[in-house]
């Protein structure tokens, strides 16, 4: 990874951070191309992870490799005490 190339994936992941509010998400920068991965809870954050990254990575190609995963509902009320 060169230093641009660090530069870069620092900057997506700050605007991540900021406009997606996603912290988990691994950024790559190789060759051009912008990777993203790790794990969301629906298709529409991976859309908008994706989008956040194609805003921040100024015309770079987006390699989109988010995972949906299931978050199950909760089994009843929980009780605070």
């Amino acid at each position: 990874m060169t230093d641009m190339s660090g530069y870069l994936a620092a900057h997506i992941q700050e605007r991540l951070a900021a406009e997606a509010y996603e912290l988990g998400i691994r950024v790559d920068v190789r060759g051009g191309v912008v990777h993203l991965r790790g794990e969301v809870v629906s298709e529409e954050r991976r859309r908008a992870v994706e989008e956040a990254a194609r805003e921040a990575a100024e015309g770079r190609e987006i390699c989109n490799e988010l995972h949906v995963v299931a978050v199950p509902e909760p089994e009843g009320e929980e009780q605070i005490s």
